[in-house]
């Protein structure tokens, strides 16, 4: 699964929102990289600089962005268990608009779903790719 996660060419693959998701950095991906990141949340299309804050393979990998709107850090931990390995997802998000403060407690749902949607179409994508790939 760590090479799903790590591999920022995969991720379109199994988070629905996204339309692009790659380094903007040179060198291989760390602490300190730079991603662009495109997505589509409700019909409104949201661009995106992340930073790579945390690479501990094959443990965790998080990274920082923001938007006008928003502050947020996404956190995926991946824990070994007996049949493959566990993920959580850890999505806090910071409004920085009145307006999303003020709508913040009724997005969590949504996140909440969102989050649980690429949870499993991480975990579908992966049990489609063979063995050696994982």
């Amino acid at each position: 699964m760590w090479a799903v996660i790590s591999d920022l060419s995969t991720h379109t693959g199994w988070r629905p929102a996204l339309e692009e998701f790659r380094q903007l950095s040179e060198g291989p991906l760390d602490v300190g990289s730079r991603i662009r990141e495109v997505l589509r949340w409700r019909s409104r299309r949201i661009e995106i600089e992340d930073i790579v804050t945390a690479l501990d393979p094959p443990h965790r990998f998080s990274i920082r962005g923001s938007w006008k709107a928003a502050d947020f850090e996404l956190t995926l931990t991946l824990e070994p268990v007996e049949e493959g390995s566990a993920v959580t997802f850890d999505w806090p998000l910071y409004p920085r608009s009145l307006l999303l403060r003020v709508a913040a407690p009724f997005l969590g749902s949504a996140m909440r779903r969102a989050t649980r949607e690429e949870a499993w179409l991480l975990k579908a994508f992966v049990e489609d790719l063979p063995p050696g790939a994982r």
